[in-house]
C-alpha cells in the first residue's frame, strides 16, 4: 500500500506555542519492507529538509537526512532516540516506536476499549532494561490508537494517542489528528493530516 499525507505539526511547551511546521509524508509498505519519506515545506528555515526511513525484514532499520543548505545526505542512527526531526519536537523515538527491532519481545496483555474502540493491548519489552512500550491496536482496522513508552521505573515518558479519525473512500478509518505528550518536558505536540491520498504511484528515485 502507498500513500501521501500533508501534515501540520504544532508544538506547545507549557502554554507557549512554537512555530507551526508543514510537511508532507510519502510511504510505501510491503509484506517484508516499508519506506517512509518526509519533506518539510514550512517554516522557511526548515524548507527542503528531508528524511528517509527504510525498514526491511530481518535487517536493522536505516535512516537518512538531507540538508538543503549543504545539499548533502547523511545517515542517522536509529539507535539514538533523541535525534530531533526539524525542530518539531518529534524525535527518532516517535518514528521507531512503530518499527519492531531485534531484541524486543512482544506480549498480548489484555483487551481494552479506547474512545469507544475495542483494542488489543500489546506490550513490547525493550532490550537492555530500557522499559517497555504499550500499544493499543484497534481490532477492526488494526490501527495504533494509543501508545506509551514506560521506563524501567514505571514512569510514562511519552504518550501518543489519536484524537480524531476520518474515513477513506474504501470506508476504512484513518487518523486525522494525533497528540503526543512528553510529561518531563512539559511538551504537547499536535499532528493533523490536512490531506491524504492512497494507492498512488511513487517514483523509484525517491
Amino acid at each position: 500500500e502507498t500513500f501521501r499525507i500533508s501534515l501540520v505539526v504544532k508544538t506547545f511547551k507549557g502554554k507557549k506555542e512554537a512555530p507551526e511546521h508543514v510537511m508532507w509524508i510519502m510511504g510505501r509498505s510491503k509484506e517484508d519492507s516499508a519506506d517512509l519519506f518526509v519533506q518539510f515545506d514550512e517554516p522557511k528555515d526548515s524548507k527542503g529538509l528531508r528524511f528517509l526511513f527504510q525498514v526491511k525484514s530481518k535487517q536493522e532499520p536505516k535512516a537518512f537526512m538531507y540538508l538543503p543548505t549543504t545539499r548533502k545526505t547523511v545517515p542517522l542512527g536509529m539507535e539514538n532516540p533523541s535525534i530531533a526531526l526539524g525542530g518539531t519536537g518529534l524525535t527518532m523515538e516517535d518514528i521507531q516506536g512503530f518499527i519492531p527491532k531485534s531484541g524486543e519481545k512482544e506480549n498480548l496483555l489484555r483487551e481494552e476499549t479506547v474512545e469507544g474502540r475495542d483494542c488489543y493491548v500489546i506490550q513490547i519489552i525493550l532490550p537492555e532494561g530500557k522499559g517497555e512500550r504499550l500499544l493499543w491496536v484497534s481490532k477492526k482496522d488494526f490501527l495504533v490508537i494509543k501508545s506509551q513508552h514506560v521506563d524501567s521505573q514505571g514512569n510514562v515518558k511519552r504518550t501518543f494517542q489519536v484524537v480524531e479519525f476520518f474515513k477513506t473512500e474504501k470506508g476504512r478509518e484513518f487518523p486525522r489528528e494525533e497528540e503526543i505528550v512528553i510529561p518531563e518536558k512539559n511538551t504537547r505536540i499536535r499532528l493533523r493530516q490536512d490531506n491524504a491520498v492512497f494507492g498512488i504511484e511513487i517514483p523509484e528515485e525517491l
